[in-house]
């Protein structure tokens, strides 16, 4: 099972872009268009977290700060945790994905 956490902002979002039709392959060609950048760009995540009906939330506890992401639906529960919201709820949605 791969951990979403430990793995770099370009390769989650190659992976969310190969989840969503997106084909990340040609976002490079000879210097071409850049990609969408879902964990860092709120108008490439946002569609993303608003269909998967994801829940970010700010906590701050004695150890730091961090976000959380959720979903739940009937075939189970997920959440991740990072320092930034739109990361989190980007490894949030790979684990409903590749988890369920």
């Amino acid at each position: 099972m791969i951990k979403w956490t430990e793995e770099h902002d370009n390769e989650l979002n190659h992976n969310v872009a190969l989840l969503t039709g997106e084909e990340p392959d040609k976002w490079y060609p000879y210097g071409g268009v850049k990609g969408k950048d879902y964990c860092n760009n709120p108008s490439d995540a946002w569609p993303i977290i608003c269909a998967n009906k994801i829940s970010i939330n700010f906590n701050e506890l004695p150890e730091g700060k961090d976000w959380s992401a959720q979903i739940s639906s009937s075939e189970g529960q997920w959440q991740a945790s990072c320092t930034r919201p739109l990361r989190a709820a980007m490894i949030c949605f790979l684990l409903s994905k590749t988890c369920a």
